[in-house]
């Protein structure tokens, strides 16, 4: 069976995909999608270098600094958000999988093809975002998607806020995305499928968190 990515179809319907991906000798379209979805991250965090996001440690130096010198440091904060927009699509679709077929031992080309779909999912979460962030300066541990909103009423600890900041909707659809597409790949259980794939991405986002706290204390 020769299975062509599709990644509206796959979002939709789950199951579907799940059974199609599981049964699938021939995966095509891969490459296709994967530079698309690259491209279009690079587009996004370019757009936040371009609008200043991320740059608060500026606001430091900018009465130190000439016009010319804070020009330049927001050209090379912009160039560094577009590599680090390529770096992000390159780790979710290969590194990430990398961990996973390491961990589950399941085809690698079908976990990049699982991982195209996660991508498309946490670019469309940070193209909603978007917005919000350069018009109402909502940061990501506010997002009204996560539960950082919650957490930041119930405790005053950054990287307990930072951590649940990171469980939003589009987090547990990626989980339960993984979960759907490589149940069927994987000869072991799906309850150890779901455990393995929870605890990457549990310590991801505590890493995150600690990363996240590291700089705030940074910049006190």
């Amino acid at each position: 069976m020769i299975y062509y990515v599709h990644l509206w179809k796959g979002l939709l319907d789950p199951n579907v995909f799940s059974y199609q991906i599981g049964k699938a000798e021939e995966v095509r379209g891969v490459w296709k999608k994967a530079a698309l979805l690259t491209l279009f991250s690079i587009l996004l965090f370019s757009l936040s270098g371009y609008f200043g996001l991320g740059q608060d440690f500026l606001m430091k130096e900018i009465t130190e600094i000439s016009r010319q010198e804070l020009e330049a440091k927001k050209l090379l904060i912009t160039a560094g958000q577009l590599l680090w927009g390529l770096a992000y699509a390159l780790f979710i679709l290969f590194g990430f999988s990398v961990i996973l077929w390491a961990m589950l031992d399941l085809p690698y080309k079908k976990i990049v093809v699982v991982q195209l779909f996660v991508l498309s999912l946490l670019l469309a979460e940070k193209a909603i975002l978007l917005p919000l962030n350069i018009w109402l300066g909502i940061g990501p541990e506010a997002s009204p998607f996560s539960l950082g909103v919650l957490m930041r009423y119930m405790t005053s600890n950054i990287i307990i806020v930072q951590f649940f900041s990171h469980l939003s909707i589009f987090k547990i659809w990626v989980i339960y995305f993984q979960y759907k597409g490589l149940k069927n790949v994987s000869e072991k259980s799906p309850r150890l499928v779901l455990f393995i794939i929870i605890f990457v991405h549990v310590f991801f986002w505590l890493a995150s968190a600690l990363l996240s706290y590291l700089k705030i204390e940074s910049l006190i």
